[in-house]
């Protein structure tokens, strides 16, 4: 495998690995671009090829554990689409003013915010607010999401601690973080590939596609099925540890 192949497939794998845990993927992978090809800057081609394998993981996952029942799709169709709106119109603002900005030291400090936060909406029961509207929750957690256009802050981190706040238990705030995922990636997705005149597979879109949706699959079965066992800790812990390595790393 040569240097190349093996950028690609780290970036598929940490793409597959991350995208679902609230650890942060583009925060991930605009770290490894910076650090290993001397960018400031979202490689979108790559980004779309590692969002589709995602998504397409997401989806096969969902339907081999049969959340997309006709009761199901029933209940969460509509509310996954009002959720889904504060970040479309953020995201607007940010393309159409061309907001976007990454840097090493703003993911290290958001990495560390976002572990605060996680602590605090997993351990803490004074933040905790009850709240029955299963609608409510989700449009709620809809505005904690565009917290994810911070690169470094974790989209199904802010979901998590969203509905860990309005009292979900760990694995059904997982879970609803996963839902949450469908219309957002989707979006990504299709925003970014109208961007290319001309989209051609070769074999370095080929190795992240495969990479991210098997490391994506497997990551997802692993973390729902371990989550209200092992907590939010190591993910807090290495997050609060990835933003101080970076900090130092610049200082």
């Amino acid at each position: 495998m040569t240097n190349s192949s093996i950028f690609y497939f780290f970036y598929g794998l940490m793409q597959g690995i991350t995208e679902f845990i609230p650890i942060s993927s583009s925060g991930h992978l605009n770290i490894l671009e910076i650090l290993l090809k001397s960018l400031e800057s979202r490689n979108y081609l790559y980004e779309t090829s590692a969002h589709f394998a995602s998504l397409l993981a997401l989806l096969l996952y969902l339907f081999a554990n049969k959340h997309f029942s006709e009761s199901n799709i029933k209940a969460y169709w509509k509310i996954l689409i009002y959720s889904t709106v504060p970040a479309i119109i953020l995201g607007f603002i940010i393309k159409f003013y061309d907001l976007n900005h990454n840097t090493l030291e703003l993911i290290g400090y958001t990495s560390i915010t976002g572990a605060i936060l996680l602590y605090v909406s997993d351990k803490t029961k004074k933040f905790k607010f009850k709240i029955k509207n299963k609608s409510t929750k989700f449009i709620l957690a809809g505005f904690f999401q565009c917290l994810a256009f911070l690169p470094g802050f974790s989209r199904a981190g802010s979901c998590i601690i969203a509905f860990r706040i309005f009292g979900e238990d760990r694995k059904h705030s997982s879970i609803y973080s996963l839902y949450m995922g469908i219309p957002i990636i989707c979006l990504s997705f299709f925003s970014n590939i109208k961007e290319f005149e001309n989209f051609i597979v070769d074999k370095n879109l080929s190795i992240i596609f495969i990479t991210t949706f098997f490391a994506a699959y497997f990551t997802i079965s692993l973390f729902i099925k371990v989550i209200n066992k092992i907590g939010f800790t190591p993910f807090v812990i290495y997050r609060v540890l990835l933003g101080l390595i970076l900090l130092i790393y610049l200082s």
